[in-house]
């Protein structure tokens, strides 16, 4: 249980004053989402585990987590294509929630995370977890960095962190019976979601077989011998290869996507969108 694996960490007086023990969960290929995550845990002002799903060796290890009503995990995904990658949403139906409260996190690349909130406060709640607060932030999109370049930013954190500040005000004045239904944005039924082609990044000539781009694949979709051959049925295009290549060796030239980034920049290079708090 992740309260006895923070306790073995703390005094018998610093459990006592603690009224929840605080976890960060979340699924992070560029590192935006595990910022803003742990920025609201740290908006918390305590100690805390983190659960980070990124690679695929850790999903295995932290698969089907069972927390309690004493709990609450503070929970980021990234959005692609306006909702929660598939995966994450099969991976954590299988976790136990027991009326462990979470708040829900999402970052989005400026354009819209449509139904993505919706979908993963249904996904926990459905597991037994109770949500007592949400939030959408923006992150620099994974296609280009002219689109929500440099975000999560200062501000972008610095509101993540009075998230946390006021998920604790809060549940230090409601009780159990108190605490009122957590309302977000999006649609139900769901959004249909329309079918894209079959992608992945391509490698050119400038390649050194470093293997960096395998490594830090959250899909395992590079094959760790020819790391110019990827997986396209476990590739979700999040481009950490491609932002990771120490020779910009990988790129998406696929021409859907790249009519589609250009339009994106087209509508969206000077919009600046700002979080939005659900309580």
């Amino acid at each position: 249980m992740c309260c006895l694996e923070l306790h073995l960490h703390l005094s018998f007086h610093e459990v006592l004053k603690m009224k929840y023990c605080l976890s960060t969960l979340f699924f992070s290929p560029t590192g935006n989402t595990a910022k803003i995550t742990k920025a609201v845990a740290e908006g918390f002002g305590k100690s805390y585990v983190e659960y980070d799903l990124t690679t695929l060796k850790n999903r295995r290890k932290y698969e089907a987590l069972s927390f309690n009503k004493h709990d609450l995990v503070i929970i980021g995904v990234p959005v692609y294509r306006g909702r929660i990658p598939e995966f994450l949403v099969d991976f954590f139906q299988r976790f136990i929630g027991n009326e462990a409260k979470a708040v829900f996190t999402l970052v989005y690349g400026e354009r819209a995370y449509e139904d993505a909130l919706v979908v993963l406060k249904n996904t926990f709640e459905k597991a037994g977890f109770k949500g007592v607060a949400a939030a959408s932030f923006i992150g620099e999109h994974s296609y280009t960095n002219q689109i929500a370049g440099g975000r999560p930013d200062t501000d972008d954190l610095g509101i993540a962190f009075q998230l946390g500040h006021q998920v604790k005000a809060r549940l230090d004045v409601y009780d159990e019976l108190s605490q009122p239904e957590l309302f977000v944005k999006g649609n139900f039924p769901y959004k249909e979601i329309t079918p894209s082609p079959t992608i992945v990044p391509e490698t050119n000539d400038d390649c050194t077989d470093c293997g960096i781009c395998a490594s830090v694949c959250p899909m395992e979709a590079i094959d760790f011998v020819n790391f110019r051959t990827i997986d396209a049925t476990k590739c979700i295009l999040c481009s950490n290869c491609i932002k990771k290549c120490p020779e910009n060796a990988k790129a998406i030239n696929h021409e859907f996507i790249v009519n589609f980034t250009q339009n994106l920049i087209s509508k969206l290079a000077e919009v600046r969108n700002e979080p939005e708090l659900f309580f």
